[in-house]
């Protein structure tokens, strides 16, 4: 565990770090809209990201105008649980757990069919064979476990990582999208 709390503290100063950030990110957002596993899916579950990470609110506007059913998280505690509930719009959000934006469930629907469903990753860092260094609270382990649907993770270049410790109960992302394309893993 000393490892990845070792390995966050440094990856989180490297993120900070990025230059370009503002222009990166438009080029991952675009990567991401672009391809097809994105192109097709019916239902995307995207994340709020924080203010380090991969702005994607204009991916999660390009679902809303293109007719796609975009559904956030929205922990139910602290122990690592989150439902997700669809947004109509990005002002639909509010500041919930550990600051994050979410779906505010008084206006929103539940999911409960994630059929045609494809899920973006937040993460730290991914390794070129799909796994992630998260926050490590597990709220996104859980939810892979139980669900078999294809998983996207966003990551800048500098981020990418041979291989990163993985516990028993990690789940890889099917593809890591960078500013220099989308790759299946």
């Amino acid at each position: 565990m000393q490892i990845k709390e070792k390995l966050r503290t440094e990856l989180k100063v490297k993120r900070r770090n990025i230059s370009n950030k503002a222009h990166i990110d438009k080029i991952i957002c675009r990567n991401l809209i672009n391809c097809d596993v994105y192109k097709n899916a019916e239902t995307v579950l995207f994340y709020a990201a924080l203010d380090d990470e991969i702005n994607i609110d204009p991916c999660i506007d390009n679902a809303i105008s293109q007719g796609k059913k975009t559904a956030l998280p929205v922990c139910t505690d602290k122990n690592g649980n989150m439902k997700f509930y669809y947004i109509n719009t990005l002002s639909d959000l509010k500041y919930g757990y550990f600051g994050l934006r979410e779906p505010d469930i008084k206006i929103c629907r539940e999911v409960t069919d994630f059929s045609d469903s494809i899920c973006i990753v937040p993460a730290l860092a991914y390794d070129r064979q799909g796994f992630r260094l998260g926050y490590g609270k597990g709220y996104y382990d859980r939810f892979l476990q139980n669900f078999s649907f294809i998983s996207l993770g966003l990551c800048y270049n500098e981020l990418i990582q041979d291989n990163l410790p993985i516990g028993e109960f990690d789940v890889p992302v099917n593809y890591i999208i960078t500013q220099d394309g989308v790759f299946s893993v």
